[in-house]
Order: structure tokens, then sequence, then C-alpha cells
């Protein structure tokens, strides 16, 4: 594998990247669906030992999202710990590795159905379905369901009557939580596809197919509204907007397919314009932008040049994973250090950041995408 200059340069990636954590409370509201909770005892399932590789790695398992089910993937052995079953068209994943949790949203045939999982076993622990909605979905298994581990919250993009709202749920008894600014419900909020929390900031954001919606403008424009625990507010990129993610203390990152980026750093309420990637004259692949938890991000390329899948950190602290153009990943990329996670041709992969090795850890096939990747 090939990594250049990984070793040297990644404390300017950090230095760039990192900033302080910022949390709040979370003001309690009202339901405003019809909703059953059901709290689940957890079952005796017997446990898959992780722990080989002589202790190199520390446990951390990725859920992929196929047609079988959500398949929870050990790390260090790529054994399938447990398999969660999901119904309707699609389903969102969101895990918490500190919290040991994994949520899942789908569909049944009340409405939407959150529910959240022993991350170590598989058990289910908390179930709610809110009475005539529908989950957005986005095709990738992630990017409408988010937990803010900060605040205890999770957060949904739904489909009601009235259009697309931000629910937000304890993360615990997945009872609502706090009632989500007005420009998030219906308002402002028309096409939302994308969501990101944590910090106590939320943002919501359009994709290239339908930005102009958000923003009242030319299809060539991007739209984000952000919460920063007030009332709301709306950004505009000068770019239809393909990724977003956003760190551990709240800093945003925004990207469009010629990788043209924007950043919103923590409790501030103007975009900066980030020229690293266009300058090293990549673009930015679908979904593409990963938060490597409180630390940095990494941006996922097409590379027509590129025989393998490669980790690179380029002129401006830019971290790229660069993929062959003849061989995309399905649903962006996650990185969970010391690894980056992708499923390409339905195949379920880890690349190490630091030392650029590889390995397939399942073959899940057809339609699989990357739900989430956890630090147990």
């Amino acid at each position: 594998m090939i990594l250049r200059g990984a070793s040297v340069l990644l404390a300017a990636v950090i230095a760039a990247s990192c900033g302080g954590t910022v949390g709040r409370a979370a003001p309690a509201a009202n339901a405003t669906a019809t909703t059953r909770v059901a709290l689940v005892s957890p079952s005796a399932t017997p446990l898959i030992d992780v722990n080989d590789m002589m202790g190199a790695f520390p446990p951390a398992t990725f859920f992929v999202v196929g047609g079988d089910g959500i398949r929870a993937i050990a790390l260090l052995n790529h054994a399938t710990r447990y398999t969660i079953s999901w119904s309707g068209k699609e389903a969102q994943v969101a895990a918490v590795g500190e919290a040991g949790r994994v949520y899942v949203l789908d569909q049944v045939s009340q409405g939407t159905r959150l529910r959240w999982f022993d991350l170590a076993s598989g058990n289910e622990r908390a179930s709610r379905t809110i009475d005539g909605t529908a989950p957005v979905g986005t095709g990738i298994g992630h990017g409408t369901l988010v937990v803010d581990a900060s605040t205890g919250l999770v957060y949904a993009l739904l489909r009601e009557p009235r259009g697309i709202a931000v629910a937000a749920f304890d993360w615990f008894t997945l009872r609502s939580a706090r009632q989500v600014d007005g420009d998030f419900l219906y308002r402002g909020l028309r096409c939302g596809e994308r969501l990101v929390a944590a910090a106590g900031r939320l943002a919501v954001a359009c994709l290239t197919r339908s930005t102009g919606a958000i923003v009242n403008a030319e299809s060539t424009v991007g739209g984000i509204i952000v919460d920063d625990g007030g009332p709301s507010f709306k950004l505009r990129a000068p770019f239809a907007i393909t990724a977003m993610a956003m760190l551990g203390d709240g800093t945003l990152m925004a990207g469009g397919a010629d990788g043209s980026l924007v950043r919103l750093a923590r409790d501030q309420s103007t975009l900066e314009a980030v020229n690293a990637l266009r300058e090293y004259g990549k673009g930015l692949i679908p979904d593409g932008i990963a938060a490597n938890g409180g630390c940095c991000f990494y941006f996922g390329i097409l590379d027509p040049g590129a025989n393998d899948v490669q980790v690179r950190i380029v002129a401006g602290g830019a971290a790229l994973i660069a993929f062959p153009a003849s061989t995309p990943p399905s649903g962006g990329v996650f990185v969970q250090a010391p690894f980056a996670y992708y499923v390409i041709e339905g195949k379920a992969r880890h690349i190490d950041i630091d030392q650029g090795f590889q390995e397939v850890m399942a073959d899940i096939g057809a339609g699989a995408m990357p739900g989430a990747a956890a630090d147990r």
C-alpha cells in the first residue's frame, strides 16, 4: 500500500482541524406525534471474542446495511457479531461507541420506528414508533439519523404530512426531548437530505439534486440550516453540496463535487472557504467527508492514477482517502481511528489511515451500504 507522508504530516492535520469540546443541556418539550415507547430487557447472547491480533488494535465495529439485515462486523477478526433486522424501503444507522449503543431508523406499518441496541451484544433495549410519519431516506444507510453524545439527543429527519421535520429524542428512553426551532420544521426546510449534530449544534443540508429549494436559489448554490441551541439561521454555500460532516466540537465541513469546501467553526455564523482539495486538483465523492471524532476531517476522492485505495496527506494539511476511479465506494466513507471504513462492490472494507494496509472484512452482496462505525 502507498502512504504519502502520513507519519510526518499528521500533526499538521490535527492542528488545522481540532477544536475545543462544547456541550450544552437540551431543553425538554412535549411530544408532537403519537408514539409508543417500549423498553426491552436484554437477553443472554454469547459474545464473539474479538480481542485477537495480540492487542495491536482496539476492538471496533463496522455496521453495514444489506438485504438480510444490518450486520455488525468486528474489526479484528471480521466476524459478524450479530445482525439486526429492519423493514421498509431502507434503514438508517447511527452508533455511539462510548455509550455502547447503536440506533436504527426504519419504516413499519404505523409509521417511523426508532430503536436502540446494546452495541456489544445486539440486544434491543428500547423501541419507539412515531405514527403517521416516514423516515427520510438517503440510499446510503446513514445521513438522516445522528446522535449528539454531548447532549444525549438522537435526531432524525422525518417526513410528516406538512413536510420534512427534525425530531429530537432522549437517547435512552427515546421520548421526545426538545422542540427544534421552527425553521427546521416546515417554514424553511423543504428538501433536507443530510443531518449532522455534535456539541449542541445541529445542521441540515440539501444535496445536489434539490439544493435550490432550501435557499430559493439556483441549483448551483447549496443551502444549510444551522441551530446552535437558539434561533436557527440559513447559510448559502457557493456550490451544490454533495457531502457534509461535523467534528465532535461542532465544527462543520461541507463540500461540492469539484472539491470546493466550506467550514463553519463552532459558534460562528459565517462560512470559511477551504481551498486545499481544489488546489490538489481532485473532486469530492458523494458523502465523501468523514469526521475523525474531535480530531480532523478526511476527504474521499477518485484518482484515475490510483491502482488501489490510498491514504494521503497533501499540502494544506488535507487528509485524503483516494479511491481508484474504476472502483468507487458506495455510500461514502467513515473514519474511526486508526481505520477508515467503506463499501466497494458489496464488500465491507477498511484501511489503516497511518500505515496504509487494507483488508476486505466481509462480502455482503449487491446493494450493501455503510451504516456506522464505532470504537467498540
